[in-house]
């Protein structure tokens, strides 16, 4: 049975004995230079997390997975998931409870994660995922067999390309959730190094249309959407109408309120977009208070 066990100093030798395959040389590194660029990374602030792979006590290969330092994982986060899959044949994916720091320097962590105890399946991904938005990149392992059918995360879209990707997953079969925190993210100082204006601009004005984020999604559900997906997309399309919003792109904004409104999550800026939309006129001034909002937020 194949399982992986980190490199430390017990077992670093018989991992620098193998070899990558002539098939993969042109794309993996040498098993010592990985393990010289994981030093690197830890000294340097990042993260990374050396493994061997092992066929019951014999080393058979190598695996790298690596974090820039806003990033990492916590202690059992590879054993946990994988463990996880191994149990549950039916499961493309799995992800665990994350805690995101803020710029401010506080910690969030959604409420839901209190709410179970026990890693479990989920009844109904787009439905739990509607409710609680609990995936996110670095906190889920998926088959690499669906990834391979899927093809990957689309190289087209500059945001929410995640999104669309744990929402493709999903089709393919049953998804897991551990509901112990064992991801971390740290955005804090990369935002601040890039500037959180700048960085949110470049987002703004990639924003796709709901139509082009869902266009291979669709074709993997019925034709009467299922309604947690329905509560899923209007999560989602609240998020992108609010990005073409801010970065003037008034006509498809509107166009999208009009048509997915009904679905935006009940917050204030949802509440605002759905009593303006009806009007060219009152729509351009609700642009007008958030972009002013956004502009000279502290």
């Amino acid at each position: 049975m194949l399982r992986l066990e980190k490199v430390t100093g017990k077992n670093v030798w018989s991992i620098l004995k193998l070899s990558v395959s002539q098939e993969q040389e042109s794309f993996v590194a040498p098993n010592d230079v990985s393990i010289i660029e994981a030093y690197t990374a830890i000294t340097g602030n990042g993260y990374a997390f050396p493994f061997g792979i092992y066929e019951d006590d014999i080393p058979v290969g190598f695996l790298m997975v690596g974090f820039d330092a806003d990033d990492y994982w916590e202690q059992g986060f590879i054993e946990k998931t994988v463990s996880f899959l191994d149990n549950h044949p039916d499961c493309v994916a799995v992800n665990v409870a994350q805690r995101h720091l803020t710029v401010s320097g506080s910690f969030e962590i959604p409420s839901c994660y209190q709410e179970y105890k026990e890693a479990f399946i989920l009844e109904d991904f787009f439905t739990f995922w509607a409710k609680h938005m609990h995936v996110c990149t670095g906190s889920v392992l998926i088959r690499k067999e669906v990834i391979n059918i899927i093809g990957g995360q689309r190289k087209d879209l500059r945001i929410t390309e995640d999104l669309e990707f744990w929402a493709m997953v999903s089709t393919y079969g049953q998804w897991g959730f551990i509901p112990e925190i064992l991801f971390v993210s740290d955005g804090g100082d990369v935002t601040r190094s890039q500037g959180w204006l700048n960085k949110m601009m470049i987002r703004w004005n990639s924003a796709p249309s709901i139509a082009d984020w869902e266009k291979r999604i669709v074709t993997r559900l019925p034709n009467e959407l299922p309604a947690g997906y329905l509560k899923a997309r209007g999560r989602i399309s609240r998020n992108l109408t609010y990005c073409q919003l801010l970065s003037g792109r008034l006509t498809l904004s509107r166009q999208e309120a009009l048509k997915y409104g009904r679905y935006f999550v009940k917050d204030s800026i949802g509440k605002l977009m759905n009593m303006t939309k009806h009007t060219p006129i009152t729509w351009w001034m609700l642009a007008k208070l958030l972009q002013y909002r956004e502009y000279h937020r502290k």
